[in-house]
């Protein structure tokens, strides 16, 4: 893949952000100037780091800035393209860590944006559970470009006051007469496009779509918009509908609704659908000639610690990676998450690569998919 192709990747649609029900994620603008002075004082080293918001503070837990002398310089972005605009606008030589979506590792490695990580100065990799340490985005050609530090997938989120004994377990559950009109989806559209191939295609890989796969994707979508009460624009609104009752069932979703809706008084629960979903695992990655690079290495440590990663599980609600961490989390943190049994969940959401950035070998490129997909919002 040339550096052209590479480029193609910055106007695409990324999965639906997550992170903006937690923070009130705000656009770039929002986050300190890349190159801005730091306000401490000027012998720290400063780390600029571009991560989507409240990602920074992983990096805060306990003393370790102040015990190496650091400091972070975070410029917030909206969606995982941005990493990859900043990067290549100037960006290498004075970003030290970036925090993409394991399908963008990739990528990124075949356009020279990012150094290898030197396990040797990564200790704490040794705690990360296999399921994500093994992930095949984040090795190329034998190497490490990433260090896992939180991941979630796309579960059924259900009401079980409504379903019972009658637990749902497939997506198609969505399609009976008597869920007409009480489920919902969010506007996620490579979300939506993957596991409606995983249910309504033969594709091998879900991300991978012949035109006839594509489109037969999209039709299922519309199929099911046609039965749903509403397309939600983000995972907090989602959340409020099925907390409100208006809702009882999710064609997609994210574990940490559980918690949102609990904290509004309404009990649900999630399930792994029996076809299948997909999931989604961020990182540590460090930019090609990084200024800092055994300062970055310290940072990409520390995130895996116990302490960094308590404060990722327990204070940002989301999934981390540390089996050391994992022991110790605090019962309600510990139940949004399936720790307990990480190869059943390895056996049912799939880490899929990103689509092809541009058509090859009969498979549509991220371009037909959003073209395709504005055939299901207008629909």
């Amino acid at each position: 893949m040339t550096k052209k192709n590479q480029s193609e990747v910055f106007v695409v649609r990324s999965f639906v952000s997550r992170r903006d029900i937690i923070k009130g994620m705000a656009a770039g603008s929002a986050g300190l100037a890349l190159m801005g002075t730091p306000t401490h004082a000027q012998s720290k080293t400063n780390i600029n780091m571009v991560c989507w918001q409240g990602y920074d503070d992983a990096f805060k837990a306990g003393s370790f800035l102040e015990d190496n002398n650091l400091e972070i310089n975070p410029t917030y972005i909206g969606s995982n393209d941005e990493i990859l605009t900043k990067i290549t606008a100037g960006g290498r030589g004075s970003i030290d860590i970036v925090t993409p979506y394991m399908g963008y590792v990739p990528l990124m490695v075949a356009a020279d944006m990012l150094e290898p990580i030197d396990e040797a100065s990564v200790p704490n990799l040794a705690s990360v559970l296999p399921v994500f340490r093994n992930d095949p985005n984040i090795l190329v050609d034998g190497k490490l470009y990433a260090a896992p530090f939180t991941w979630g997938a796309a579960p059924m989120l259900y009401d079980p006051a409504f379903f019972g004994d009658a637990v749902p377990k497939s997506w198609r559950d969505l399609e009976k007469p008597e869920l007409e009109g009480k489920f919902g989806f969010s506007d996620d559209p490579i979300g939506n496009i993957t596991i409606a191939a995983i249910v309504a295609t033969d594709a091998a890989v879900a991300t991978e779509l012949t035109e006839a796969q594509l489109k037969q994707a999209i039709d299922y979508l519309i199929l099911l918009k046609g039965k749903a009460r509403l397309v939600a624009t983000s995972w907090g609104e989602l959340a409020d509908a099925m907390a409100r009752g208006e809702i009882v069932a999710t064609f997609s979703g994210w574990e940490t609704m559980k918690k949102f809706a609990g904290d509004k008084g309404k009990v649900v629960e999630f399930i792994y659908p029996e076809e299948g979903t997909f999931a989604w695992l961020d990182n540590v990655c460090i930019v090609k000639d990084a200024p800092n690079l055994d300062a970055d290495l310290k940072m990409a440590n520390h995130v895996l610690s116990t302490e960094s990663q308590l404060l990722v599980g327990e204070e940002m609600l989301q999934g981390i990676v540390s089996q050391t961490a994992i022991d110790a989390l605090n019962p309600e943190a510990a139940a949004l998450y399936p720790y307990a049994d990480m190869d059943a969940f390895g056996a049912s959401a799939t880490f899929f690569p990103f689509p092809p950035l541009e058509d090859r070998d009969g498979l549509m490129s991220i371009a037909r998919w959003n073209e395709e997909y504005e055939r299901f919002k207008s629909a």
